[in-house]
């Protein structure tokens, strides 16, 4: 099987030169590179899922979905069980099938896609929850295939990355001056592990929200915990012994806000009486939580289906490699911010 290096070698070229005339990204090669590397594709033979100067190549309709943590986690996580809800969905009506690969242990993305990259393994890829310092798309805008991201990437060249999500800052700025407005004025952010560009980016619109509503970092509290609602629940109740002035919190799980919810009762402390709770609400389960949670909707099967629809386009050659797509999500207020249902 040909690989991209043994064009790059025999065209004397680097692979990303290759990935770029395969991708028609025609601005980064110049026009007698590019006459050069498709004369060895020609001579090699070789065979990529895209169209290109108007022939299609064959196609596995395979969609390969990647996930930098491991397979625990990824099935104890609500977000990511609504997003692949919202994944199999879109795949089952375009007639595609999807592949997971997890790593073998959190935050640890593993040689294992450096390998698909190579192989006629599927059409294109989702990558699932991007980290600070993300190799993986650093590899794939330099592959061949597609690929689109859920999560918005924070980098400084966005050519050839495509995206979907919620607009995760501005949201949780919402979220937390709601909190402020209701007279909130020492509010703590539970966040997830800060190596998560998403829990990044939330925690930025936590502090743009205080610093909006004119409240001083003295009175900004931040935690970061794994999603493990018993070992919040322990973290918490220490918390709010030493800490007894916060009247609110903004969880990014929903599994944290359960944990908080755990220890207000232990502690003998009612919602929203002595303690108000907005998240990020990952699936419906939210609205059963007792007492029912507020928060900002993911919009998670959305988010899922969005991104195959996306994907798709881009390897059936309907649309480019550099789109991003942010759907509009929504503020829900209920029992745990004082709205009784």
């Amino acid at each position: 099987m040909t690989t991209l290096d043994e064009i790059a070698q025999r065209a004397g070229v680097s692979k990303s030169t290759v990935s770029n005339v395969l991708n028609n990204r025609d601005e980064r090669v110049s026009a007698q590179t590019k006459v050069r590397v498709e004369q060895v594709i020609d001579e090699l033979g070789y065979q990529f899922h895209r169209t290109k100067k108007g022939r299609t190549f064959s196609k596995l309709n395979i969609i390969n979905v990647l996930y930098p943590h491991s397979l625990r986690r990824f099935l104890g996580f609500p977000l990511y069980q609504e997003i692949l809800e919202g994944i199999a969905f879109a795949a089952q009506q375009l007639n595609y099938q999807i592949i997971i690969a997890t790593s073998g242990q959190d935050f640890h993305p593993t040689t294992i896609y450096d390998e698909m990259l190579n192989t006629d393994l599927g059409d294109g890829y989702l990558i699932l929850e991007l980290l600070k310092r993300d190799s993986r798309l650093k590899r794939f805008t330099q592959g061949i295939k597609p690929f689109v991201t859920i999560g918005k990437p924070e980098i400084q060249d966005t050519r050839g990355v495509s995206w979907v999500s919620i607009d995760v800052t501005a949201m949780v700025e919402k979220a937390v001056r709601k909190l402020i407005n209701d007279g909130h004025q020492h509010i703590a952010f539970l966040g997830l592990e800060d190596k998560r560009i998403i829990t990044l980016q939330a925690q930025r619109g936590f502090e743009r929200a205080l610093d909006k509503e004119k409240i001083t970092k003295r009175d900004m509290t931040i935690l970061h915990l794994e999603p493990d609602q018993y070992r919040t629940e322990s973290v918490v109740k220490n918390f709010l012994k030493k800490s007894s002035d916060i009247t609110a919190f903004f969880t990014e799980s929903q599994i944290l806000a359960e944990g908080v919810i755990r220890a207000a009762k232990k502690l003998g402390r009612s919602i929203p009486g002595d303690l108000s709770i907005m998240s990020m609400l990952e699936n419906q389960a939210s609205n059963f939580v007792e007492p029912s949670l507020s928060g900002i909707d993911w919009k998670a099967k959305d988010l899922g289906e969005q991104a195959v629809m996306l994907l798709v386009k881009i390897i059936e050659g309907r649309e480019n490699g550099n789109s991003g797509r942010t759907i509009t999500s929504e503020l829900i207020i209920r029992e745990s911010c004082g709205i009784k249902i």
